[in-house]
């Protein structure tokens, strides 16, 4: 498996990493994993499967759109969503 991209977004380091295929056809989802504080665990966005069918789709991506597809993604987990 291809190694999680990095990204800096919103003022803190994130691992970017493809999920399993989401509740919808078609779709898998794009996690952003916090490395530089628990206060906000991970954020998630559902994405084309077409468009990132794997971790080396995820790499190649340049920095604008990873920066688009942050800010399109949603906290998940603790402290409560307040979005």
């Amino acid at each position: 498996m291809a190694s999680e991209r990095k990204h800096r977004a919103d003022g803190d380091a994130w691992s970017v990493r493809l999920g399993e295929a989401s509740e919808r056809e078609g779709f898998r989802t794009l996690l952003f994993f916090c490395m530089t504080t628990n206060q906000r665990p991970y954020r998630v966005v559902e994405v084309p499967e077409d468009r990132l069918a794997d971790q080396e789709a995820v790499n190649a991506l340049d920095d604008a759109a990873v920066d688009e597809l942050f800010r399109a993604s949603r906290s998940m987990g603790y402290p409560l969503d307040f979005e």
